[in-house]
């Protein structure tokens, strides 16, 4: 199995934009630059093949690049996570202990440890510089699909198919908070979890098709967030979710199951855009900002990848 690292084509992009500006006027709006095809070898200009790293044995499960962008970490169901060195394409760690699927990747602020999650219902702390398990968290009684570090690096955050949020102390590994939202008597897998930039809210989306912002420290949703019919988001597939500024204004987005990504003002929860790239057309199951919000990346059920980036 491998993972393919694609470099972005900025003097490219930023002639393809100066087109686009003198064709139209600024509108709040992003355009779909390139799509990676999973079935197709086409050449798409804006992106460069940077690297192919290879050493997993079975499927890749999630990627996640270090803060300072130099290492990447993968999991996979092969029970194992590698540490990539991308400047020489090497491993420089091989991390084992999960006894089951590696499901989600997420490096604290620092980049100094990575936590893991698993379906063996466990999340493991790294210590990457001496390549050890420094904590292991027995958080939910399902697989976990999500973890979060706060931005102080104090928490983190888990959502599981349970249906449950924990939150723990990084220091100790104490069970802080349980987050659950059950009215109606029943609750629904959690497949997102993401903190805000103020560490004071988590970001959660759920199989119920809910978007959910939580004061977590009262154990409160705050707002719910729903597609423009009054809907919910996606009641069949997991959807990831993410905070981005636009124009100064903090805005919340997610994919939905019809292949479009929405996006939210916070406050108002008023639906102010939405995207659809003619390749998604099928359920958009992850969406995440790359370079400090300049770009959108969107993946889809049906095996393609797509760049955005912001007029």
């Amino acid at each position: 199995m491998t993972v393919r690292i694609w470099r972005i084509s900025q003097q490219q992009l930023q002639q393809q934009q100066q087109q686009q500006q003198q064709q139209q006027q600024h509108q709040p709006q992003a355009n779909a630059n390139s799509t990676i095809s999973t079935d197709s070898h086409n050449d798409f200009p804006l992106l460069q093949l940077e690297r192919t790293l290879k050493g997993h044995t079975k499927g890749i499960s999630d990627v996640v690049f270090s803060p300072n962008s130099k290492l990447l970490a993968s999991a996979s169901d092969d029970l194992t996570i590698r540490v990539w060195d991308l400047e020489f394409g090497e491993v420089i760690r091989i991390l084992k202990g999960h006894t089951y699927h590696i499901n989600t990747l997420s490096f604290n602020a620092k980049g100094t440890i990575l936590a893991s999650g698993s379906s063996d219902e466990n999340v493991r702390l790294w210590d990457l510089m001496r390549g050890k398990c420094i904590k292991i968290l027995s958080a939910h009684s399902d697989p976990i699909s999500s973890i979060d570090f706060s931005f102080d690096c104090t928490i983190i955050a888990s959502g599981s198919y349970d249906g449950l949020i924990r939150l723990f102390d990084l220091e100790t590994g104490q069970c802080l908070k349980t987050l659950i939202y059950d009215k109606g008597g029943s609750s629904f897998p959690v497949c997102n979890v993401k903190f805000s930039p103020n560490s004071q809210y988590i970001l959660s989306t759920s199989l119920d098709g809910a978007l959910r912002l939580w004061d977590y420290m009262n154990n409160n949703v705050v707002k719910t967030f729903k597609n423009s019919n009054g809907l919910p988001i996606a009641e069949k597939f997991s959807t990831g979710s993410n905070f981005i500024t636009y124009d100064g204004n903090l805005m919340v987005n997610s994919g939905d199951e019809f292949g479009d990504i929405v996006f939210w003002d916070l406050q108002t929860k008023v639906i102010q855009f939405k995207l659809n790239a003619s390749s998604h057309q099928k359920p958009i199951i992850n969406v995440d900002s790359l370079d400090s919000g300049k770009f959108l990346a969107s993946v889809s059920i049906d095996g393609e990848l797509t760049l955005w980036s912001y007029i």
